[in-house]
């Protein structure tokens, strides 16, 4: 998941004050972003979050923001599929190594960046915390359900999502050169530090 670049939603509230009645108001974590496309021309959903823009799906181009291609075999491998499996690259999008995070040819779609760990930690403090932002951007649902994608946590569930912030969190697990792990029990995103 990514942020678009100066984004800031401005609120304004009028409030009109009627003898001593108090109406609640509820408004959601996030409204839904005007969605954004690659290079390779596949498109994505986006949540606005606070004053932040995030994708709302796994990214899954072959195309850096330049045109180049991600090295996908031989020596310098940037981009995977879980399992080599296509039907896991239309659930989960794709894995990319540390080495496509870095490329200056721009892994994200264009205009839109890789995360710093500042912005991370402005995200899960809108959202209430380490806890509270994890069940709130993870997809809902449970594959023992039948209604998600994610294995359910035992013994106490603390951790099941909700997906109220829009962030719809996948399980895509992680690649490491040829071995494969946690597929519907983990999502992991790449953040870079924060300058300064």
């Amino acid at each position: 998941m990514m942020t678009k670049k100066s984004i800031f939603i401005y609120i304004i509230f009028m409030l009109l004050v009627l003898s001593s009645c108090e109406k609640n108001y509820s408004h959601p974590y996030y409204i839904e972003g005007d969605g954004l496309s690659d290079a390779e021309g596949n498109t994505y959903k986006s949540a606005v979050i606070g004053n932040q823009e995030w994708m709302a799906e796994n990214l899954k181009t072959d195309l850096y923001c330049n045109g180049d291609s991600i090295q996908y075999s031989g020596a310098d491998v940037r981009v995977k599929v879980y399992d080599n499996d296509l039907e896991n690259e239309a659930v989960f999008g794709k894995l990319y190594n540390y080495q496509a995070v870095l490329d200056t040819s721009g892994l994200c779609p264009c205009d839109w960046h890789i995360p710093t760990e500042l912005e991370f930690a402005v995200l899960i403090n809108y959202l209430g915390g380490y806890k509270a932002a994890m069940r709130k951007m993870k997809s809902s649902g449970t594959i023992e359900a039948g209604d998600g994608l994610w294995k359910e946590r035992e013994p106490t569930k603390t951790y099941d999502g909700n997906n109220l912030s829009g962030f719809s969190a996948l399980p895509a697990g992680i690649g490491f050169y040829t071995t494969f792990m946690l597929k519907d029990s983990t999502a992991t995103f790449w953040a870079l530090p924060t300058e300064g």
